[in-house]
């Protein structure tokens, strides 16, 4: 993590404010934990449990235990440093096959999803699918035009978890709120792989691709919907792993540069 101010200490009451009886270390769990599924700490970046703690205002040992938690969870990775004395914490990355692997668990519960969906789709609220498709669109346009560094996921992954819901599967949806975090991570990954190489066509693709998913489940053509998806779901893939290796080589360059 770099030395720029990510958490403030009103990040900290507002937590308190929602829930008074909240636990500070369990408040400094969710900051954290909210701070790297948002990319607003980026992934290998090394979190400094003493300035996260003076700029939350609080002392070490809550933000200790968060990021022990944290780390028992995967999101963040813990190493030794010098001399095997003292821990150093950096956030995760997911590498190649653990992308693929959370990709094709996509495509096994969402895809069945969208089949399910479009086999009944006189149940389906097309006027929230729509109202989230509209939403993703334009705050990926907002996106696009402002050049910024954060994006807003959350429309596209309401999108795809609503399809889920719809299906009316419960198992289908136990295992997909198991993934929910990780997913949340990935959809932030692909538009930023993407975004980085200044490719607005491809990033435009996607909100093209939740159209199709939407008018196949509308027109009631399981298959249709089911292959939609599917091909939604590789086009995102793609991109994003060769966004990542190329993300990858100039970080790599950028070291040797630096040396």
């Amino acid at each position: 993590m770099d030395d720029k101010t990510v958490f403030t200490p009103e990040m900290l009451q507002q937590v308190q404010d929602e829930n008074p009886f909240v636990r500070i270390s369990d408040a400094v769990y969710n900051i954290v934990e909210d701070a790297i599924l948002t990319s607003r700490i980026r992934p290998g970046s090394k979190i400094k449990i003493n300035k996260i703690a003076e700029d939350l205002d609080v002392s070490g040992t809550p933000v200790r235990e968060a990021v022990e938690r944290l780390t028992d969870r995967g999101l963040v990775i813990e190493s030794m440093g010098s001399g095997g004395k003292y821990k150093n914490y950096y956030v995760f990355d997911v590498d190649e096959e653990d992308i693929s692997e959370l990709f094709e668990a996509r495509k096994a519960i969402e895809s069945v999803a969208c089949y399910i969906c479009a086999k009944r789709n006189w149940t389906i609220d097309y006027e929230k699918l729509e109202e989230y498709t509209t939403l993703f669109k334009r705050s990926l346009s907002d996106y696009i035009e402002s050049g910024t560094e954060d994006f807003n996921t959350m429309y596209d992954r309401q999108f795809h978890s609503f399809i889920v819901e719809s299906a009316g599967n419960h198992y289908l949806s136990e295992m997909y709120k198991s993934l929910d975090k990780k997913l949340s991570y990935l959809s932030i990954r692909t538009c930023e792989y993407m975004a980085s190489a200044s490719r607005s066509d491809k990033l435009m693709m996607l909100c093209s691709q939740h159209d199709a998913i939407l008018n196949a489940i509308r027109m009631g053509y399981p298959q249709l919907a089911r292959d939609s998806m599917d091909a939604h779901i590789d086009f995102c893939e793609g991109n994003c792993l060769s966004k990542k290796k190329e993300s990858e080589i100039r970080r790599e360059l950028a070291g040797h540069l630096a040396d």
